[in-house]
């Protein structure tokens, strides 16, 4: 591992936030949970360096077991706000998904303004309107899909990607094989599953 990744990796492994958004239908679990049986989850983040116009999204797909099957990063040089750059996470996690070639997914979440936003019937104007009409033009690419916000607690692997994806300058992906940097937040929440 390179010393950039060590120290990146040990940076954020120790400096996730718990935030204790709740929604009516469903309360924080403060882990991640797998998806049913023959769905993958989709677990997207987006993120902003603050006084620059370089935002990160992170995306890692896992299927019922909690094994790793794929994951990737995107630097977007824009000037996005949160919501946007949230809705480019989903725009890159529901690509990513549909190369993997994945039918059955669900898509998750920490932004819950992006979600009631995707799941509503309601039209929306402007840069919003355009991201969220092109998610739901992917979610229809999908033979079965839910959407689902979860508090930061749950989405800790992706929030670590969206981080990392600040740093980079381009798209990376990993496939099966997760990056060393980001095992110990990967296990972390597999062992949380376990107890």
């Amino acid at each position: 591992m390179t010393t950039f990744a060590k120290e990146f990796s040990e940076a954020n492994y120790l400096s996730h936030t718990v935030h204790d958004g709740t929604s009516s239908s469903q309360a924080p679990s403060q882990v991640w949970r797998p998806p049913p049986a023959g769905f993958y989850k989709i677990n997207v983040d987006g993120a902003l360096k603050v006084g620059d116009s370089i935002r990160g999204v992170g995306v890692v797909v896992r299927n019922e077991r909690g094994e790793f099957m794929g994951a990737c990063v995107k630097s977007i040089q824009a000037s996005y706000g949160a919501r946007q750059t949230e809705l480019m996470a989903a725009i890159e996690g529901l690509r990513f998904a549909i190369d993997m070639g994945f039918n059955f997914v669900i898509l998750e979440m920490d932004a819950q303004v992006c979600i009631k936003g995707i799941l509503s019937t309601e039209e929306c104007s402007g840069t919003d309107g355009l991201l969220f009409e092109e998610v739901k033009n992917l979610l229809s690419k999908f033979r079965g899909v839910l959407c689902q916000w979860t508090p930061r607690s749950d989405n800790k692997v992706a929030h670590t990607l969206a981080h990392f994806a600040i740093t980079c300058n381009d798209f990376v992906s990993w496939i099966e094989d997760a990056p060393m940097w980001l095992l110990p937040v990967l296990d972390a929440d597999v062992l949380a599953l376990d107890n």
